[in-house]
């Protein structure tokens, strides 16, 4: 049971190294770029699945929030995501990271979207403004367009992938 959690441990480090390295690395060189756009790749599945985590547990806590009225106990805050995911792709189960700031904004878009605070076009909008960001902290070519579940739903379906 050690040894598993320093391997999470050190595998979580990893997946934050290879986020911060996309931003020195040469645009120029194919291998770099293939690199980068892996992890984009990456952070854009992340940033989809953070946004699915925040609606499900808004939806708890909604739920425990009634509860707390209820027996007149205090209200609990949301939680704070720390940006790891454990993705599943073709090549295997990996770590993926994104800046705490990037999947907090995505994780309470998935709240606010789930209790009807945002409407799915307001939530495409701050979704569009998260993945430029993230293109701007991996200086990637490659364009990344978060939400696409809202937007074939919505009618607004770009398969630009």
């Amino acid at each position: 049971m050690f040894g598993k959690k320093s391997k999470l441990e050190r595998v979580k480090a990893d997946a934050k190294a290879d986020y911060l390295k996309c931003a020195s690395l040469n645009p120029e060189d194919r291998l770099h770029r293939v690199f980068s756009s892996r992890i984009a790749q990456r952070a854009r599945l992340n940033l989809d699945k953070i946004f699915v985590q925040g609606a499900k547990a808004e939806e708890k806590r909604q739920l425990e929030l009634a509860a707390a009225l209820k027996a007149g106990k205090e209200l609990l805050p949301r939680i704070a995501h720390e940006g790891y995911n454990e993705l599943t792709g073709v090549s295997g189960r990996v770590i993926s990271w994104v800046p705490e700031e990037l999947a907090n904004k995505m994780f309470n878009l998935g709240a606010d979207y789930q209790i009807l605070e945002i409407s799915a076009l307001e939530a495409l909008t701050y979704a569009d403004q998260i993945a430029e960001q993230v293109v701007e902290d991996l200086q990637t070519a490659q364009t990344i367009q978060l939400l696409n579940l809202l937007r074939e739903v919505d009618g607004e379906s770009d398969s630009s992938d």
